[in-house]
């Protein structure tokens, strides 16, 4: 395939799981690339990583961006936790031919990422976290949070159906139309988020493009995650051998700096990467190729004849048979 062709592809569709439910998915970057799965925010879907697709292919790496339950192409699941979200994960990459793989958790994604590397560290290479969310049940690491994301979460944690009307509101305004909610949504952001939004109609598009598939099947699968979400404590950060690369914007009023640091003091193999200047979203489009090279570089492979190559090698080369 020439880098025009692979810039032009990608690779979508659903894995029919055990349980029967199915998974949506979609490939970004090199299908054949080094494996990295990406874990989006919330709401969010799939389609969030196209935010990231030229970056994945100059990278040389199969960005594999997947719905969580109840979103986008993926079936609801009865009581989904971040666990069992991992399972279906690691479904989706056997049925994909992927053995090991690195993962990158956004937002609300990074506690899903995380219990993936907890879960099967034999095959969880490493995890980049991206603006990623850190425990919920400590109220010393969320005073800069926004104060609507703290009222939603306590009332998701007691009762997820309280917060139905704003995911509703949510919904309608970017299923109706979702340049202008995208824009209307700028308005409350920290000014490098704005500045980034502003500067690009095609990532605007895109961004917008990823919440409206996120609420495709209705609230359902929002309201679960946000319970979930809420949920999430300190035990979640347990348990983890392999290296996390936290990376903490110092502009986000969602996942505020005490919570990337905390995290990265707590995990067994946490790094962390301080970035003063950026916000919520300019983290996962600014820092993405940095967050690649280090997920790239933490791995030590072995080639087919038993020599150990050095990371870059291994990149280059691409996924060994049965990886």
């Amino acid at each position: 395939m020439t880098r025009a062709a692979a810039d032009r592809a990608s690779v979508d569709g659903q894995v029919r799981l055990a349980a029967g439910r199915r998974v949506g998915y979609r490939i970004y970057g090199l299908s054949d690339g080094r494996p990295v799965y990406f874990f989006h925010g919330f709401p969010g879907s799939r389609l969030q990583a196209a935010l990231l697709h030229r970056q994945a292919l100059a990278a040389g790496v199969a960005l594999v961006a997947f719905d969580r339950p109840g979103f986008g192409l993926s079936d609801p699941a009865p009581a989904p936790t971040v666990d069992s979200i991992a399972g279906d994960v690691f479904e989706l990459a056997d049925a994909l031919g992927h053995r090991r793989l690195a993962v990158i958790g956004v937002s609300c994604g990074g506690p899903h990422a995380l219990a993936a590397a907890r879960l099967a560290p034999d095959r969880i290479t490493a995890v980049g976290l991206l603006a990623g969310i850190g425990p919920m049940d400590r109220p010393e690491l969320r005073k800069g949070q926004l104060p609507l994301l703290r009222a939603m979460f306590a009332l998701a944690g007691w009762q997820p159906w309280l917060i139905s009307p704003l995911l509703a509101l949510d919904r309608l305004m970017f299923r109706r139309n979702p340049e202008r909610a995208v824009r209307a949504l700028a308005s409350m952001m920290t000014p490098p988020d704005r500045r980034l939004v502003e500067a690009s109609a095609d990532l605007r598009t895109a961004f917008g493009a990823s919440l409206a598939e996120a609420y495709r099947q209705g609230i359902g699968g929002a309201l679960q995650e946000a319970g979930r979400i809420a949920r999430f404590g300190d035990a979640g950060l347990d348990g983890i051998p392999v290296p996390v690369h936290v990376f903490q914007s110092g502009q986000d009023h969602n996942v505020p700096p005490p919570m990337g640091r905390f995290m990265a003091g707590r995990l067994a193999g946490g790094s962390y990467h301080d970035c003063p200047e950026e916000g919520h979203l300019s983290i996962v489009v600014n820092r993405f190729d940095e967050c690649v090279r280090l997920l790239a570089t933490g791995l030590l492979q072995v080639s087919p004849d038993g020599q150990h190559e050095l990371p870059s090698q291994a990149l280059a080369r691409g996924p060994s048979p049965g990886d």
